[in-house]
């Protein structure tokens, strides 16, 4: 099956839960590519890449329903997204299927129908992202 080529600039969807959390992008996610091939003038992503990725967003939990803060990163590809038999100094990111993303508060969402206010726990949780590529020409078997 082909693949599209994962390129700087290309656009992350992650999934709204990240285990009991609800978690909101702060603003468009986005990749940077690395690798020496390039498609349509844009370099390639190549693995590595996407340990770089870091988006602010904020989240709420059933029971603490006043808005925390915190960052997704990508923490792990899955394996269909690693082209290694095509590399550009490193194997190529493509698009595949979901990739495994943790979610890290900063700043704990809060529980104010409480007396005292109840803060979330403040360790990390995980959830799946895709990446949305923007060319749909070149492949990799």
């Amino acid at each position: 099956m082909s693949e599209s080529i994962v390129t700087d600039g290309d656009m992350l969807q992650f999934d709204f839960n990240f285990g009991n959390r609800q978690v909101t992008p702060s603003s468009p996610a986005k990749i940077s590519g690395t690798g020496h091939a390039q498609v349509n003038s844009k370099k390639t992503c190549i693995l590595g890449d996407e340990k770089q990725v870091r988006v602010s967003a904020t989240y709420i939990t059933a029971t603490h329903t006043t808005p925390g803060t915190g960052t997704i990163t990508i923490d792990t590809l899955d394996a269909s997204q690693q082209a290694l038999h095509c590399t550009s100094g490193a194997a190529l990111i493509i698009k595949g299927q979901k990739f495994i993303a943790m979610f890290t508060p900063q700043s704990p969402a809060m529980n104010n129908t409480v007396n005292p206010p109840q803060p979330d726990v403040t360790t990390a949780s995980l959830g799946k992202g895709s990446f949305i590529t923007q060319q749909n020409f070149s492949t990799v078997n």
